[in-house]
């Protein structure tokens, strides 16, 4: 059964575990894009990665395209090697680095040893810091949300018992008003089942034209999926969960609100929502609680059978920018 959304304990396990690191080894940045959208919006995806090492990493990116690509297309995986205490930078992520246009997706970013040799082989060596936005490349000027990499989703509700929560959620149909899509990508071996439920501000549920208060959508495997919300709200929220009979998928939803005057985007990444009974059970020692306790966390063995999946398309040279950081090389710096 589905938890009650005024049970919040997310802040008790931050309490709980104030050494828990703030970095990691493995991301994932939930929606990334470089393509035209509704009302001439034109979306692109700005992309910074900081390696805080005093040593370089070479970082592994996957981009996973969203549903309805051709089905030949597993993604595509490449290395760049960032210099050490150096930002890796690009203004459009897909067509910069990924030579990829008119798509959308999400995209997997990692460290792994085999890439690292000289590197020790834990999680904080080859830790790094990620972080994106996705705006619309207007001529009155650039609005962006920001996407953060990261690394806790979503499992099967059945048996994590966590779902998770967006709030102040716009969303008109037909007309002109605010719209909202919601997405997410599913990082498990098997198709599994997102389910959304939306409530208007009173917290009464919306159901959709099918009389569905469960609002599914089906998540193929190890690929994005986005889609308008087929309900219309106005400041309400959305809970996420997820039907993964397979108990395999790592799911990390969100839900992306524009506003139709400027075509300025709001990202809503889900805050994790559980009862202290299943982050704190009687029977696990408060010792061996982890972020894998909230949901599923993704690591870097997930993260390899991903890139294995995908087109390899080698390692790709940074330059310098001219003012500080580092770009992918154009033909003219080659």
């Amino acid at each position: 059964m589905r938890l009650s959304r005024s049970v919040i304990a997310i802040l008790a396990f931050g309490l709980a575990l104030p050494l828990l690191a703030q970095v990691n080894d493995t991301y994932v940045v939930p929606a990334v894009g470089d393509l035209p959208g509704s009302n001439q919006t034109v979306w692109a995806t700005q992309f910074s990665l900081f390696n805080p090492q005093n040593y370089p990493l070479k970082v592994s990116l996957t981009f996973l395209p969203t549903l309805g690509s051709p089905a030949s297309d597993n993604g595509s995986e490449l290395l760049i090697t960032v210099p050490a205490n150096a930002t890796f930078f690009a203004d459009n992520l897909l067509s910069e680095v990924f030579k990829r246009h008119g798509i959308q997706g999400a995209l997997l970013v990692a460290t792994f040893a085999i890439d690292n040799p000289t590197v020790k082989d834990d999680v904080i060596s080859r830790a790094f810091l990620v972080n994106s936005s996705t705006y619309n490349n207007a001529r009155t000027g650039t609005f962006g949300q920001s996407i953060p990499g990261i690394f806790a989703g979503l499992q099967d509700v059945q048996s994590d018992g966590i779902t998770g929560i967006v709030h102040g959620i716009r969303n008109t149909l037909g007309g002109q008003g605010f719209r909202t899509n919601v997405g997410a990508v599913n990082l498990g071996k098997f198709s599994a089942t997102m389910h959304v439920t939306v409530f208007d501000a009173d917290g009464k549920v919306i159901k959709d034209n099918d009389g569905r208060s469960d609002i599914p959508f089906i998540l193929p495997p190890q690929a994005h999926l986005q889609q308008a919300l087929p309900v219309a709200v106005n400041r309400g929220s959305i809970e996420f969960s997820v039907d993964d009979p397979h108990k395999d998928a790592v799911v990390f939803a969100y839900a992306s609100v524009i506003d139709p005057l400027s075509g300025d985007p709001t990202y809503h990444s889900p805050t994790l929502l559980a009862s202290p009974s299943v982050l704190f059970p009687k029977s696990t020692a408060a010792a061996t609680l982890s972020v894998g306790g909230i949901g599923t966390k993704i690591d870097s063995s997930r993260a390899a059978q991903i890139r294995d999946s995908a087109t390899h398309l080698g390692e790709v040279r940074l330059v310098h920018i001219e003012g500080g950081g580092y770009r992918v090389a154009s033909e003219m710096d080659r």
